[in-house]
């Protein structure tokens, strides 16, 4: 059994050690959320949406842009609701390129009614992970759209 004193100077010696070790190899660099670079992400509704089909779906148009290390693709998802209570939803994968990109998402209507002509509330996410998922980010955009034949 160690005296006191000597418990007290081992303990203060394994301390410098340790900041020694630390000096010798340098600073920790920076978390990997800091160095990297963020995901970006944009999503821009237009007007309008057409319908197909009857009214058993409408086309939206949106234009997306994505791009980030580790990034190869988003999903991108819409939703239309009607007053009339029709409502619709769709998605589709985009190719994460760094350039804008308009596409047609085909949101289908929901069990009930078919969509109509007239005006609608649109929603529409886009969904961006890293191909690892340890990071993700997602931005939406909500418009009132008219609905065309």
């Amino acid at each position: 059994m160690f005296p006191v004193r000597v418990k007290v100077a081992l303990a203060g010696l394994a301390v410098a050690a340790g900041g020694a070790v630390a000096a010798l190899l340098g600073p920790a660099g920076p978390a990997v959320g800091q160095s990297s670079q963020p995901i970006q992400e944009n999503i821009q509704l237009s007007s309008p949406a057409t319908l197909v089909a009857r009214g058993a779906g409408a086309d939206v148009t949106v234009t997306v842009n994505c791009s980030g290390p580790l990034v190869e693709s988003g999903n991108v998802s819409v939703s239309l609701i009607e007053k009339n209570a029709a409502s619709a939803a769709g998605s589709t994968t985009v190719s994460c390129t760094g350039t804008n990109q308009t596409i047609q998402v085909l949101a289908a209507a929901q069990v009930g009614r078919a969509l109509k002509k007239g005006t609608a509330i649109a929603n529409a996410t886009i969904n961006v992970c890293t191909t690892d998922f340890n990071f993700c980010a997602n931005q939406s955009a909500q418009m009132t759209v008219q609905v065309t034949g």
